[in-house]
């Protein structure tokens, strides 16, 4: 029997850091770059990528979604290691059935997603890309200089206070933000400890000057912001959205932006990726877009790829992941 591999399912737009990953697979498995595409797949696509998979013991996912038909065709699969700490591409249930251990890499990417967290946030207070666009490409310059504001003295609202959040926190602290947060499975002794004080999300909503989300992808948090909770947001807040795209409700927030019932938003997900060319998000007013790059650093996908192939690597040689998911 062929000896098992493992694929590094990356793209141009989504690279995977080879040399790190190849190196904690040095000795355990042949590691091979696969293109599989982030979208869903018709059936005749996945027969196709199954074919290029086959014999794979395991897959380094960056691009791509594991399915339960596309597990079925993918007898050698051991272990899905998640190139992120977000595990929404995988059917998590389907790889349990069939005893493929799926991790990920929590915290891999924080210092990568909260520099773009103030990143959007600098930008939507000082008005920076409307500023720059002005002054390149209309060669103004007085015309362009906007008159903003400061991140100073405003109450920051963390929506989950994961490894993310708590180093978002320590940020918005050194610039003088009151910080806020919630989330159910962090006491409220642990946010306190960070300096944050705890609230319930509708009390956050309604406090907070700048709203950044930090919660999973789950049943329980899709749409989470929606047309109720914008409601409950001060009218000249901005939302900031670096997590999953399906927190927010485009159509609603979109919708609040256009009635002047919010001041601002800056995501870099969106709900379904890529994204909907007709999404009522293309052209609201205050809108900041970035295309799903908060973790597109080259220190983060260093790490990020050496500490999910590692476990790829423990997980072949029979060992116990350091970033399981799931038990098999």
């Amino acid at each position: 029997m062929p000896a098992p591999w493992v694929a590094l399912t990356g793209i141009a737009d989504l690279p995977i850091a080879e040399p790190p990953a190849r190196q904690a697979l040095d000795g355990v498995a042949e590691a091979r770059v696969i293109g599989l595409p982030y979208k869903p797949l018709k059936a005749d696509e996945e027969a196709h990528w199954a074919g290029e998979l086959q014999g794979a013991g395991g897959i380094l996912l960056r691009s791509g979604y594991i399915t339960a038909s596309l597990l079925d065709r993918l007898p050698d699969l051991k272990i899905v290691a998640v190139h992120g700490a977000g595990v929404d591409p995988v059917d998590i249930e389907a790889c349990t059935a069939r005893g493929v251990q799926v991790t990920n890499a929590p915290g891999a990417n924080a210092n990568a997603v909260a520099e773009l967290v103030f990143g959007l946030m600098l930008a939507h207070v000082r008005q920076i890309p409307a500023s720059a666009h002005k002054a390149m490409a209309e060669k103004a310059w007085d015309a362009a200089r906007h008159t903003g504001g400061e991140l100073r003295g405003r109450a920051l609202g963390l929506v989950g206070f994961g490894q993310i959040g708590k180093r978002v926190a320590t940020i918005a602290q050194a610039f003088g933000m009151t910080v806020i947060a919630s989330d159910p499975v962090v006491s409220d002794a642990d946010m306190q400890t960070a300096g944050v004080q705890p609230m319930q999300l509708n009390d956050l909503l309604a406090a907070s000057d700048m709203v950044s989300l930090h919660a999973p992808a789950i049943p329980a948090t899709r749409h989470m912001i929606n047309a109720k909770s914008i409601a409950l947001m001060k009218s000249d807040a901005c939302l900031i959205n670096c997590a999953r795209g399906a927190l927010v409700d485009e159509v609603a927030l979109a919708a609040a932006l256009r009635a002047g019932q919010l001041g601002g938003a800056a995501l870099d997900v969106l709900d379904g990726e890529p994204p909907d060319p007709a999404s009522p998000i293309y052209g609201a007013p205050n809108m900041l877009l970035t295309p799903h790059m908060a973790g597109s650093t080259f220190e983060c996908l260093d790490a990020i790829a050496a500490t999910t192939a590692a476990d790829i690597a423990r997980a072949l040689k029979g060992e116990q992941p350091v970033h399981p998911v799931n038990k098999v």
